[in-house]
């Protein structure tokens, strides 16, 4: 892009970024030019209605566009699969858990089957059996246990699986006999019990229903990415991914509700299904790190096609118990999925290290949502059944957990959103990181047996969650917020714009924005049409572009190389409140000059009027009285120095030609009233910028006292005063034929002589006394001058 856009105020420019607009802050001479962008290449961020000339066949047209609507029927129809295996077992109406190594009733639904035979909160299922007391089965604890994947052998499974036949053939049963005891009983009591044969809705549990929202949502967000980028590859692995997140929130949903047994066939294809959609969940969202932002060297063609191949085959085996145990079978092969998942996603965001930066974004940004999210999912599940230890989290929640991940993820794929990310992955890296850790520590301190479960609950959250705020504000702090100039820094960068004058404030306002956002600024000057009013981030967070103010120039900054991250929303506030500072310190310094020039202007016109016209008529008085001739000189000269002190307040710089005529005027004048002849020979050589006004008064202060000097001690006769003025500097010089300096009575250095030298010090010129050729004293100096400013 040229610095300088010559942009059509009648048409919109392609030229000129759009995005330098919003909606509500639109130049009314370019109405359309939000929407008139250029035409591009297809890309993966380009939405649905720009390729549609792209589609390869009308029918997968028509898919891309109903992704939605199917998705969303996918979710009804699971649902109500689910329903329906979750509702057609018999119900009895009571809620247990295990106590003390026995099943106890926790709760009885009024009105079921078991409140019907008496069956009371409280009560202690001992066993149960047909109705004329055969087949017997005493109930375990082991019986309610949710998932047999936390059983540690293929052999447990099965005698799991048998239980639950038993159990199952008993209540399919048109009655049961359950014998109960309460603990405050010491005998044993029967009960007949009447199954009812279809579970009612209300009584299904809220995981069950929770389960069935989050499948819900994950698909419709599957659609969503479908719809709005079908051309990604990555956008049919995570369709892919949703059906069989889908799939294994079903399953768990039914086998998780269930009231106390499944038929083993149905209860092991629900477990097969969980561990193969969790599978097959794992590679969806390797092969999208594997494909997004941009596809990754050798993972295409065969090379994949073997590494699905291979995990399907371990599924298979699992699914047959064909492997020594559960180590080898679901659990390794998630962990490794995990570990696949997290090599292609660090690969991606190393294969963008270099490249574009918003694909760089998109791939961090990736990264720190699916590593996580597959760790808490598969890692701190299966890796805790692997090392002997019971699952940190509930089944439900560490699925929820993934349902957020993979609905942030959804959320943060459109390329509007991914410059506001930056800041906001490091805050989700360091969330994740302190909950894995204090979830780590509760259960090691669980595990020590020094603590109960509430007290290690309290030390991990108080204790190691003081240390990790502690320690993130550090890490915050220091290697986060601190870019670019400290707070010291730019207030006194800000201060220095505001103290310096108009015409060199831009390139010290480029340089604080450079030094503050550590991007490259330009100038963007657009011809034909108002520049942009508000500050906005272009282009996907690689520019910003912050407006004119306060005389300062607009400036676009970007784009960040080097690694650095995109432009947020946190850098636009930033450059907002540094304009508006710029602006109110450039206001108030103008605002205090302005009151300055004000109230010198006020004093000088006090004098001119007031004083001034007292000494001009006490001049007029002197010289009708005849006598008073020095009160006429001694007011003259008052007169004269009153109007110098009033140019010397209002501080304009005076044309040379002016203070020439009046030193020209003053000087004859005087010399004239004293007997002395005068000599005026004054030239001026080349363009002279005015004289400011201190340069004027300390000058004819300078010439003032020269001349008093020849008038009140020299004794001459004549005197000649030479004044040559130039761009560069001013020559004056004084002479005459008086007494000269070496002579009893001459002026030496009385007189004010010391005046002169202080005086001329000041304006950083020379002086020089001597002998001039006409016998008495010569004074020279030189005066160096501002040149004029072209």
């Amino acid at each position: 892009m040229s610095p300088i856009l010559a942009v059509n105020p009648t048409e919109p420019s392609p030229t000129l970024p759009s995005a330098l607009y919003t909606e509500s802050d639109l130049p009314p001479t370019l109405p359309g030019a939000l929407h008139a962008e250029p035409e591009a290449p297809p890309s993966w961020r380009m939405p649905l209605d720009v390729l549609d000339d792209e589609r390869p066949a009308r029918a997968a047209h028509w898919l891309y566009r109903h992704a939605i609507l199917l998705a969303a029927l996918w979710a009804i129809l699971l649902a109500t699969l689910a329903l329906v295996l979750a509702t057609g077992r018999p119900w009895t109406g009571v809620t247990l858990a295990a106590h003390d190594g026995q099943v106890q009733v926790v709760d009885v639904a009024p009105g079921s089957p078991a409140a019907a035979a008496g069956v009371q909160g409280g009560m202690r299922l001992l066993a149960l059996s047909a109705p004329d007391g055969s087949q017997p089965l005493a109930f375990q604890p082991g019986d309610l246990q949710a998932n047999p994947d936390e059983l540690p052998s293929y052999a447990e499974w099965g005698r799991f699986y048998e239980r639950q036949d038993r159990l199952a053939r008993l209540l399919d049963g048109e009655r049961v006999r359950l014998r109960v005891t309460t603990p405050q009983a010491v005998a044993e009591e029967e009960l007949m019990l009447r199954p009812a044969r279809s579970r009612p809705l209300f009584s299904l549990p809220s995981a069950f229903w929770s389960l069935m929202v989050l499948q819900l949502a994950i698909m419709l967000m599957a659609g969503w990415v479908i719809t709005v980028y079908p051309p990604q590859p990555a956008a049919p692995r995570a369709a892919v991914g949703a059906v069989a997140i889908s799939v294994v929130l079903a399953s768990v949903a039914v086998f998780g509700a269930r009231e106390l047994a499944l038929p083993s066939p149905l209860f092991h294809a629900l477990v097969v299904l969980q561990h193969a959609g969790s599978l097959l969940a794992a590679l969806a969202v390797a092969g999208i790190v594997s494909h997004y932002p941009t596809p990754l060297p050798e993972m295409g063609g065969w090379r994949a096609w073997s590494v699905a191949g291979l995990f399907l085959l371990w599924a298979l085996a699992d699914a047959l118990w064909w492997l020594p145990s559960p180590d080898w079978a679901s659990r390794a092969m998630l962990l490794t999925s995990v570990a696949v998942i997290s090599v292609q996603a660090l690969r991606q965001w190393r294969a963008q290290r270099g490249g574009d930066s918003v694909a760089r974004d998109e791939a961090r940004t990736q990264a720190v949502i699916w590593i996580p999210a597959a760790f808490c999912l598969f890692g701190l599940r299966e890796g805790a059944l692997l090392l002997g230890f019971a699952p940190p989290l509930s089944q439900a929640w560490l699925y929820g957990l993934m349902v957020v991940a993979v609905a942030t993820r959804t959320i943060t794929h459109r390329e509007v959103r991914v410059f506001e990310l930056d800041d906001w992955t490091r805050q989700v890296l360091l969330t994740w990181g302190a909950g894995v850790v204090i979830l780590l520590c509760y259960r090691l301190l669980q595990a020590s047996d020094w603590f109960s479960d509430e007290l290690a609950m309290l030390v991990a959250v108080l204790g190691l969650g003081l240390g990790y705020v502690l320690l993130t504000r550090r890490i915050w702090g220091r290697g986060i917020l601190r870019r670019g100039q400290t707070q010291r820094e730019l207030t006194g960068a800000i201060l220095a714009l505001g103290l310096t004058a108009p015409e060199d404030r831009a390139p010290l306002w480029i340089a604080l924005l450079e030094g503050t956002f550590e991007a490259r600024a330009r100038t963007l000057e657009v011809e034909g049409v108002p520049p942009p009013r508000v500050t906005t981030v272009l282009d996907g967070g690689r520019a910003l572009w912050v407006p004119p103010v306060a005389g300062l120039p607009g400036v676009q900054l970007g784009p960040r190389d080097r690694g650095r991250p995109l432009f947020a929303r946190s850098d636009r506030r930033l450059a907002i409140r540094l304009s508006v500072l710029a602006a109110q310190i450039i206001h108030a310094r103008e605002a205090y000059v302005r009151g300055a020039s004000e109230e010198r202007q006020r004093i000088a016109d006090d004098l001119h009027d007031d004083l001034g016209a007292k000494l001009l008529s006490l001049v007029h008085a002197g010289d009708q009285g005849g006598a008073g001739t020095d009160v006429s000189r001694l007011a003259r000269e008052a007169l004269e120095e009153m109007r110098l002190s009033v140019r010397h307040l209002k501080a304009q710089p005076v044309p040379v030609a002016d203070v020439l005529a009046d030193w020209r005027a003053e000087t004859v004048a005087r010399l004239a009233a004293a007997g002395v002849q005068a000599d005026w020979d004054a030239q001026q050589s080349g363009r002279v910028a005015p004289l400011p006004m201190r340069t004027a008064a300390h000058l004819t202060r300078v010439l003032r006292e020269a001349v008093s000097n020849v008038i009140h001690h020299s004794g001459a006769s004549y005197c000649r005063v030479l004044l040559h003025v130039s761009p560069m500097a001013l020559h004056l010089d004084v002479e005459d034929n008086g007494q000269g300096m070496g002579l009893p009575g001459g002026n030496g250095r009385a007189g004010g002589l010391s005046s002169i030298e202080r005086r001329v010090h000041r304006l950083g010129g020379t002086h020089r006394f001597g002998t001039g050729a006409l016998g008495g004293t010569l004074l020279m100096v030189r005066v160096p001058l501002e040149p004029p400013r072209r």
